[in-house]
């Protein structure tokens, strides 16, 4: 199959990186696949003085970049810079995918040689974007194929589309797993926590969860890691920036508990690799641990924003290690379903149908 995807920018996220990854998965298939990034870029929800930057930012890559790739990202599959999604610069294909909301719209417009439509869907972005404009992303007409059970059951319940295919994300289990035999007798605990400017990654409730964990008596020490620093971080967390998966899968294997605080997340990729490192995870019940948590089983869950909850149940691993032995071993059975093979068949068979 020709196969096009419509990515809105190619920035180091997480989206663009499972949008990558399937790009390169289709072309190892054996399929014709081309990535496109509009040279002018989708404004979102950026004002002031960040949407010219960005502009301005794109516009120089694409003079002086001609096939230029992401310096994050060992892409295989042809990533070209036009002006803008529209008749006269995407390809005819079979398949085009758009990828985020604002993409939805041009692909919709597309003429009937650009191939069946599909959107991509990683989350509810309405913190993206007017909430008005990306509510209509889901009334196009496009075929849509969600990353999790919750997005499928929220496009039913708020917009009546029954059709969405669910392929959740995989993760490459050749990448994470336990590089180390697991102890759960270790009198200092090992916490880890994502670094991330975003609101809904509730990363503050993480912060504030681990010091009164802390500060009720238990030792520990915590670890933050993420793409880039953030604001405001304790002294006495250890930082981790822009890691190879190497030293991911060492923190993950290292660390005893993984906190997962977020307050809203499309899947939560970072969660299943820490399961797949048998590395515990204390989480909110959103993302991925709607379809893979079972409390006291493969995680341990508390609601967003119930920091007191989450520390409890960080106290219940320390106190039994028992339970932070089953639930690190529970945790991993199940992030061994999600392996990335799976879920490439599942999107490949999703478009071809």
């Amino acid at each position: 199959m020709k196969i096009n995807m419509i990515v809105p920018f190619v920035n180091n996220t997480g989206g663009i990186q499972v949008v990558f990854k399937y790009a390169d998965a289709f072309l190892g298939m054996g399929h014709d696949v081309v990535i496109y990034e509009p040279a002018i870029p989708y404004a979102f929800e950026w004002s002031g003085i960040k949407y010219p930057k960005r502009l301005m930012k794109v516009l120089i890559k694409g003079a002086f970049f001609k096939g230029y790739k992401p310096q994050w990202y060992d892409l295989k599959t042809p990533l070209k810079l036009v002006r803008k999604i529209n008749d006269k610069s995407i390809r005819e294909a079979d398949v085009t995918i758009a990828t985020a909301w604002p993409t939805a719209y041009d692909v919709a417009k597309l003429p009937d040689k650009c191939g069946k439509k599909y959107y991509f869907i990683q989350h509810y972005e309405a913190w993206s974007g007017e909430k008005a404009k990306v509510d209509g992303s889901f009334k196009l007409g496009l075929k849509p194929v969600v990353i999790a059970g919750w997005l499928k059951d929220l496009l039913k319940k708020e917009f009546g589309i029954s059709d969405a295919i669910v392929v959740n994300n995989g993760i490459e289990l050749n990448d994470f797993y336990p590089s180390l035999e697991k102890r759960y007798d270790n009198k200092k605990l090992k916490v880890l926590l994502l670094m991330h400017d975003a609101e809904f990654k509730g990363m503050k409730y993480g912060l504030d969860a681990f010091k009164k964990f802390i500060d009720a008596g238990y030792d520990a020490e915590l670890h933050l890691f993420g793409v880039s620093l953030t604001r405001d971080l304790p002294d006495y967390a250890k930082v981790h920036v822009a890691c190879s998966k190497e030293e991911l899968r060492k923190l993950y294997s290292e660390a005893d508990i993984y906190l997962f605080p977020s307050l809203s997340e499309g899947w939560g990729l970072t969660v299943v690799e820490a399961m797949a490192c048998k590395c515990a995870v204390c989480g909110t019940n959103v993302g991925c641990l709607l379809d893979l948590g079972k409390h006291k089983e493969t995680a341990m869950i508390s609601g967003p924003k119930d920091v007191d909850a989450m520390v409890e149940n960080m106290k219940a691993l320390a106190d039994d290690r028992k339970l932070l032995e089953t639930v690190s071993w529970g945790g991993y059975e199940e992030a061994k379903k999600c392996s990335m093979e799976k879920a490439n068949a599942a999107f490949e068979n999703a478009i071809k149908a």
